[in-house]
């Protein structure tokens, strides 16, 4: 295995892996990691667990585990830390899916190896669609199959403003709220849905969407010190 420094100087921007080669190393930092889900189709059915991985560049790109690669990365990719992947696969977006990515996506094979950096990637260059500070956060509502959970947040204009969570969002990534509520963190939310309804503005997650707890960024840095 080549050494940290070594995998950097031979590291390429996502927006430049060639997508027909599996001959690369990129490194990314965790943004969003879902829950292992099961899948059943006419052909199979096993488990998978779906990524969203950012680079240096600020882009964005979704990777899929299926079956024994959830299993055999289970130590790897924890949320806000950053990853070598060497020898992965591009696969093109299956358009009847969302993905933060328009074109492809990272899937695993036998030979792809994952390696733990040491040094986190800054997010200064990830786009932040929302930076806010957490207020409070509402219980879980489930309705059938639906989930949703409303968190109250600010800005250094004092706006109340409530986020709806929805589906994974809002029972995992609620739960850790609930237990940091009382810290108030800074929140980046990023490609969230935003709306008007009857005049009151709104926000929403949606499946490709992520969380930032306390995110590397001079705009959080600047609310925190604002809010102390």
């Amino acid at each position: 295995m080549a050494t940290e420094v070594e995998l950097s100087k031979q590291c390429l921007p996502i927006s430049k892996v060639p997508k027909y080669s599996s001959d690369w190393v990129i490194k990314v930092f965790v943004v969003r990691r879902s829950k292992v889900i099961p899948y059943k189709n006419q052909r199979n059915e096993g488990v998978f667990k779906t990524l969203i991985l950012v680079d240096e560049e600020g882009t964005k790109i979704q990777a899929t585990l299926f079956n024994k690669h959830v299993e055999k990365r289970k130590d790897f990719f924890e949320l806000s830390r950053s990853y070598f992947i060497i020898n992965g696969r591009l696969d093109r977006v299956n358009p009847n899916y969302s993905s933060v990515h328009k074109e492809v996506e990272i899937a695993f094979t036998d030979n792809t190896i994952i390696k733990e950096s040491k040094t986190n990637i800054s997010t200064q260059e990830f786009s932040n669609d929302v930076v806010v500070i957490l207020v409070t956060v509402k219980s879980l509502i489930e309705e059938g199959r639906s989930r949703r959970r409303e968190i109250i947040v600010t800005n250094e204009r004092y706006d109340l403003t409530s986020i709806t969570l929805w589906g994974d969002f809002a029972e995992n990534d609620g739960e850790l709220l609930e237990k940091m509520k009382y810290d108030k963190p800074i929140l980046g939310f990023c490609d969230v849905r935003v709306s008007i309804y009857k005049g009151n503005f709104g926000i929403s997650t949606i499946p490709v969407s992520s969380v930032l707890i306390n995110p590397t960024i001079q705009k959080a840095t600047e609310l925190r010190n604002w809010y102390l």
